[in-house]
């Protein structure tokens, strides 16, 4: 887990790993630090790990964003 408070844009980003999200416990104890952040007035982002394969779903996007460009006139 890593918490990024960003005090300039008032956004903190929580981030989570796939035992992290599991973690019921960890979950709970965040709710409070969640609240906080709130009653400050800051948004708080929460990511969290996917199942899916990044590197070949970041390949496969780019691959179509290259396609697209290619038939584009300008």
């Amino acid at each position: 887990m890593q918490i990024t408070p960003n005090h300039n844009d008032k956004i903190v980003e929580v981030w989570l790993t796939n035992q992290d999200k599991q973690n019921t416990k960890l979950r709970q104890y965040l709710k409070p630090l969640y609240a906080d952040y709130k009653k400050q007035g800051y948004t708080v982002a929460v990511f969290s790990s996917g199942q899916s394969d990044f590197l070949g779903k970041t390949t496969d996007l780019l691959l179509k964003n290259k396609a697209n460009l290619a038939g584009m006139n300008f």
